[in-house]
């Protein structure tokens, strides 16, 4: 009798629970039918499109472009999302940058300014004292922000041309002599003179003055320095413009302290005698000194 009253007791319980699903489930059923009936019944609020209203109003023969579009119809300003709009302030960390980038710009263009006024690129209306005072303002400015405080200077020998008195030797006027000394071969174009070392006799278009080596020689005139150049005959050889197509050569020379260019005074030491060439070996140490007039030997005593 007790197992028999066990296994009716297992059975009541299955048929409980079976019954008991069969609820739930019938419940979950009509609850998700409701709800879904519900939605389909719920308005959309003006968010699901409607196409054949939108065919309707094709056939209407409406254009968008017809419809004129105000900033009123809009939801927001285009001008105040615009990145470079004047509505837009974005002031932080700016505006010390926005000061120094202007401010670079308008010494740019300052300087840029300068150059064209001092390089003669712009030209004014007027061209008077007060464009010239501009110019010359322009070039202070431009030196200063070049930070060339310094102008290139006057060579020496630039100065020295500038300021050496004009040379004017004419036919009136006389040499003094470089050294003094006794004449070994006189000056004769018109006939022939001896050459004790060549042992002959010939032309001499010059003065041979006799001199001892080491000996200084002076500047017979005022004159600049044209040439300088060693000769087998007369040695070191200076040759001086005295003006007006007079020149002056000085042969048998050592330690010439002029150049090319440099302006010699009258009676001013420039060189000294050296050693006779082999020419003039039998004459012994001497100067040789000849002058010219437009490449003609003249007498220097005359």
């Amino acid at each position: 009798m007790k197992k028999r009253s066990g296994k009716s007791g297992q059975r009541k319980e299955r048929a409980i629970m079976i019954a008991s699903s069969v609820l739930v489930l019938s419940a979950l059923t009509v609850t998700g039918i409701y709800v879904r009936n519900g939605n389909d019944e719920e308005p959309d609020g003006g968010y699901t499109i409607d196409f054949s209203s939108l065919e309707d109003s094709s056939s209407s023969g409406i254009v968008a472009e017809d419809i004129p579009v105000t900033d009123s119809d809009l939801d927001y300003d285009p001008a105040s999302l615009e990145a470079d709009s004047p509505a837009v302030e974005n002031s932080y960390g700016k505006s010390d940058e926005a000061s120094t980038d202007a401010d670079t710009v308008d010494e740019k263009e300052e300087a840029i300014r300068l150059k064209e006024v001092s390089s003669g690129l712009i030209v004014g209306e007027e061209e008077t004292k007060d464009g010239a005072g501009e110019a010359e303002d322009a070039t202070e400015a431009m030196v200063e922000l070049s930070g060339e405080d310094e102008i290139t200077e006057t060579s020496s020998e630039a100065v020295a041309a500038q300021i050496q008195p004009e040379l004017t030797f004419s036919e009136a006027d006389s040499l003094v002599m470089p050294l003094v000394g006794n004449v070994l071969i006189n000056y004769s174009t018109d006939k022939s003179v001896y050459f004790p070392t060549l042992q002959q006799y010939k032309c001499n278009p010059s003065l041979v003055i006799a001199a001892k080596e080491g000996e200084s020689v002076k500047a017979a005139a005022d004159g600049l320095v044209s040439r300088i150049y060693s000769d087998p005959v007369t040695g070191q050889t200076v040759v001086m413009n005295l003006g007006n197509g007079y020149e002056l050569t000085y042969g048998q020379l050592q330690e010439v302290t002029v150049s090319e260019g440099t302006y010699v005074a009258e009676g001013e030491i420039f060189a000294q005698i050296s050693e006779p060439t082999r020419y003039y070996a039998v004459e012994g140490c001497n100067l040789y000194l000849k002058l010219t007039k437009d490449g003609v030997p003249i007498n220097p005593t005359a």
